[in-house]
């Protein structure tokens, strides 16, 4: 075993978390290194798209010059799909209503931009060494030790501090007896590139397109460009689903082969990587992110959006609000739990209010007997969010919006629906008359299949619907309550850098 010196803290992982939190912590003066398993480039499952709020620190770190080359042209634009029909494509409605965030997001593949955060970070000073794997770590209030593997060699390193930001199964966490184990807030995600022909005679709009099908829910598909003629094909879904029977890789290949029979350019699709895989776990499944001696910070800390599964911008920002706590435990020699609460606090005040209702939103989506009325509901609204721009900024923001108000989406949706179901009877009988002009909304027929699905649901599993009633009225409880407490979503301009 080789020992290394002393540093102030240790960053375990490089991710875009890991990065940014060893960038900020550097560029005050403070010692860090990061430890990598991997060496850079290398492929992980995601998306590949960064929103307004991520390119904005991404600017801040210097990274973005670096990226011109391998990231998309500026995407706004957005379509989405239920059960194969597109029901809404237009401006995503909530960018472009800041003048601190620029109004589009990039693609950039995630073995390009970890890269580039990761040399951002030994540029302004951190010390990185790659291709180390953690074993262990030893945490305390008198400092930290962390056994490393270097291909042959274990190597022993010591500091003040350690962060983990090593991922979902984040040793750092482990060794802390950290170990979430909720399958309500796991996501089962794979992903591949493919090639796509362009459409003769059409120029085709840089845009993301999610699709949202029965077999995927609660979940969903994506295609999101990428640089030349690539694009970014994937699913995400609760490991709920997996529960039921489904194999995530043959989900993938029957979203794949749904595109190919249903999309305009669906024909032209050519797989031109491997599928790869991977979990995250969303806010929330984590009772704590801080401990004597370090805390936890993007995938290692559950830092992922409950409804679109996306943690890119959201580890970077848990980054930034862990770095002033981190500094401060530093000066006052206090590296204590009671000292790191205030990361906590910190983290609280600015995601629960976004977080804690989306995290209600996707509970909602968990009970499977109501798939059938929630793809209707959903095709419904986005045809509504095609008409009213209005109400396409305020409804939609559940889904990646930037600037998120709970009562005001509540109020919105709750007003569209009780119009709705208030004409759902002269809809209804203004169908009965051939020379009557057809409206699109509720029926009564809808009504009905709502009641019947909660109905099944009681029926089949008993139990497992008690329990999700139970859940459903404590996030409700929580959520009016962190709405009510919180004049706006604070990360609508994001952190200040």
């Amino acid at each position: 075993m080789t020992a290394a010196g002393q540093t102030d803290v240790i960053v375990a992982g490089g991710g875009p978390a890991g990065s940014t939190l060893a960038w900020d912590l550097a560029r005050r003066g403070v010692d860090v290194l990061l430890l990598e398993r991997a060496r850079f480039p290398r492929e992980k499952v995601c998306g590949d798209f960064v929103d307004p709020r991520g390119l904005r620190v991404l600017a801040a770190m210097g990274c973005l010059d670096r990226l011109e080359a391998w990231r998309s042209p500026p995407i706004a634009r957005t379509s989405t799909y239920v059960e194969w029909e597109c029901h809404y494509s237009g401006p995503i409605p909530f960018y472009g209503l800041s003048d601190r965030l620029p109004p589009y997001g990039y693609a950039i593949p995630r073995e390009r931009l970890d890269a580039a955060m990761l040399e951002a970070a030994a540029a302004a000073g951190a010390v990185v060494h790659d291709e180390t794997s953690v074993a262990d770590v030893r945490a305390g209030c008198a400092g930290v030790e962390v056994s490393a593997r270097r291909g042959s060699r274990t190597a022993r390193y010591t500091a003040k501090l350690v962060a983990g930001a090593d991922g979902v199964n984040s040793v750092v966490a482990r060794s802390q007896g950290i170990a979430p184990d909720d399958p309500t807030r796991t996501v089962l995600a794979q992903r591949l590139y493919a090639e796509l022909e362009p459409a003769a005679g059409r120029t085709e709009a840089l845009e993301t397109e999610v699709f949202f099908d029965e077999s995927l829910f609660p979940g969903y598909g994506w295609m999101f460009p990428a640089p030349g003629r690539r694009v970014n094909l994937g699913i995400g879904v609760l490991s709920e689903v997996r529960l039921r029977g489904a194999s995530v890789p043959e989900l993938l290949a029957g979203f794949i082969e749904g595109l190919r029979r249903h999309h305009p350019r669906g024909e032209g699709i050519r797989v031109c990587s491997r599928p790869i895989g991977g979990v995250v776990r969303t806010y929330g499944a984590l009772r704590r992110n801080h401990f004597d001696g370090g805390v936890l910070v993007g995938d290692a800390g559950s830092f992922v959006d409950p409804m679109t599964g996306e943690g890119i911008t959201r580890g970077m920002e848990s980054s930034l609000l862990a770095t002033p706590v981190l500094a401060d435990a530093l000066q006052t020699g206090e590296f204590h739990a009671g000292r790191l609460a205030a990361y906590e606090q910190a983290f609280r005040a600015y995601f629960d209010p976004s977080m804690v209702f989306l995290d209600f939103c996707a509970l909602m989506l968990r009970n499977r007997h109501l798939t059938r009325p929630w793809l209707r509901a959903l095709a419904r609204g986005c045809q509504v969010a095609q008409q009213d721009s209005g109400f396409a900024r305020t409804s939609s923001s559940f889904f990646g919006g930037l600037d998120i108000d709970p009562l005001g989406i509540i109020g919105q949706v709750w007003l569209r629906c009780i119009e709705d179901v208030l004409l759902a009877w002269p809809r209804f009988l203004s169908r009965l008359d051939p020379g009557a002009a057809q409206e699109q909304g509720t029926s009564p027929g809808h009504l009905f299949e709502w009641q019947m699905a909660l109905s099944r649901s009681m029926l089949s599993d008993p139990a497992w619907h008690m329990r999700w009633m139970g859940d459903m009225q404590r996030h409700w409880s929580r959520m009016i309550e962190v709405a009510r407490s919180s004049p706006g979503d604070p990360r609508a301009g994001g952190i200040p850098i």
